[in-house]
């Protein structure tokens, strides 16, 4: 009788726990969203001095659950040209093309029916591609990492909130592995900072 006992025990505790599992799961929220990017590269380095602002598009997505917090990942491709008089200070190369790929934790507070923020902070890695001037075939290609941190601001476009809108701010930075003997040029070339705003759609799932 009291193996029967606890084994109608062990049963109903692992059927209690397994539906409070599964209605956690089922509150999870998933999201993809689609954004156009502005990037400014700041401070005294390379990126920032030669190349104009990198303009592009990235597309997203989350998973946020219900205490509020998330993991999300951001992959993003942005264009820019080299600043008109500075061709000779970026070497004989053109047509820069930055690729970042963000990983990050992210938190959700309501302000409202209609408004949310997020906040992120997270991981980003970098793969930047020029042209050779000269030679159009061939490619001089550098890859980083670095820190990112940012927010969304977000407004619902329905009632249930399946479909918004959300301004978006980043700061990211980024480190490389050039090396150079002088470090006042390594430290040109291998590190910057990146501003940057998005504008985008999201759908919740």
């Amino acid at each position: 009788m009291m193996r029967i006992l606890v084994l109608l025990a062990c049963s109903f505790s692992v059927l209690v726990f397994g539906q409070k599992k599964k209605k956690y799961f089922d509150d999870v929220v998933s999201n993809a969203d689609a954004k156009i990017i502005l990037l400014k590269p700041v401070g005294n380095n390379h990126l920032s001095k030669d190349y104009s602002t990198f303009f592009g598009f990235g597309f997203g997505g989350n998973l946020m659950t219900p205490i509020n917090f998330g993991i999300g990942l951001d992959y993003n491709v942005l264009f820019s040209n080299v600043k008109y008089g500075n061709e000779n200070m970026a070497g004989s190369i053109g047509s820069p093309v930055l690729t970042i790929a963000d990983l990050f934790i992210s938190h959700r507070d309501k302000l409202s029916e209609d408004f949310q923020v997020e906040e992120m902070i997270g991981f980003s890695f970098y793969s930047h591609t020029n042209l050779f001037n000269y030679q159009k075939n061939q490619k001089y290609k550098n890859t980083g990492n670095g820190l990112n941190l940012g927010g969304r601001i977000i407004y619902n476009l329905d009632m249930e909130g399946y479909q918004q809108v959300f301004l978006a701010g980043k700061i990211n930075l980024y480190y490389t592995n050039v090396f150079n003997e002088n470090k006042e040029i390594q430290k040109y070339y291998d590190r910057s900072v990146f501003l940057s705003l998005g504008l985008g759609y999201r759908y919740n799932f």
